[in-house]
């Protein structure tokens, strides 16, 4: 009785050589902060939730925008865009929160750290796609303001001014743009995206209410990052001194906090 082995033919000295340049290149070129930062806005779209608050914010900006034709006197793209960005500047902590949060709650980040060892290229991507998303929201807005205003009248038979302060416009952008890195800064911090989410929509909802209030209004209009929403009709030193205390506050300190525990945490 014979019975016959197969065995595999051995590399080549040339194959196995490319081989080892193959791995040391993928051992010494970790992927681009470019790739990462594409890899992190995709991620916006993975998850059910942020596709719910994608869909829903664009609801609301049309919504909110076709309103000001209705009913707002002599409406303007440029008030259009600044009412449409009023959801918007809601829902954009939001999605910043959940795309620093949820490989932790949904247990990919031990599958992240693996393929990018280093914890601070993969929280720079983020930081940069927390950044792109927030001012692609304002053009959103922009947009949908321009679409606004060529098909409003048509159904309305009101004018539509097609003036634009473009001051305001930028102004408009960096309030989204803090509005943005708050929602990230604070889910980093907490490493809890229920809890971020809750704690500043809650602000946002409650602010406006309390700095009317007597005692505590004059102290909590200090330590609120909305005051830069405020530029938009001027900027003095004082509304300046409160923006960045605000912006510290909400910001720099919670980002700190949580580039440190997103570095030294242990993934479980």
């Amino acid at each position: 009785m014979t019975s016959t082995m197969t065995t595999e033919p051995a590399p080549s000295p040339a194959s196995a050589r490319r081989s080892r340049n193959i791995d040391q290149r993928l051992a010494t070129s970790p992927p681009s902060i470019g790739r990462l930062t594409m890899v992190e806005l995709r991620k916006m779209i993975d998850t059910r939730a942020g596709v719910v608050l994608i869909v829903v914010g664009a609801v609301l900006i049309g919504t909110f925008g076709g309103g000001a034709v209705l009913f707002r006197d002599a409406p303007s793209i440029g008030r259009i865009t600044l009412l449409a960005g009023t959801p918007a500047m809601l829902l954009i902590p939001a999605l910043a929160t959940l795309l620093v949060t949820s490989e932790r709650s949904q247990r990919t980040a031990l599958i992240t750290d693996a393929l990018v060892p280093r914890r601070a290229r993969t929280l720079t991507a983020k930081l940069i796609a927390v950044l792109v998303s927030a001012v692609l929201t304002a053009a959103l807005c922009l947009l949908a303001a321009v679409v606004i205003g060529a098909t409003g009248p048509l159904l309305t038979g009101r004018a539509v001014s097609w003036t634009v302060d473009w001051t305001a416009i930028g102004w408009f952008a960096a309030a989204m743009i803090v509005a943005a890195l708050v929602g990230a800064a604070v889910g980093t911090a907490l490493l809890n995206a229920p809890a971020a989410i809750v704690l500043v929509l809650a602000w946002q909802a409650l602010i406006f209410p309390l700095l009317s209030a007597p005692i505590i209004g004059p102290v909590l209009s200090w330590i609120d990052f909305g005051a830069v929403s405020r530029f938009l009709d001027g900027i003095t030193g004082d509304e300046l001194a409160r923006a960045l205390v605000g912006v510290t506050v909400w910001i720099l300190l919670p980002g700190v906090l949580g580039w440190i525990r997103q570095l030294r945490t242990e993934v479980r």
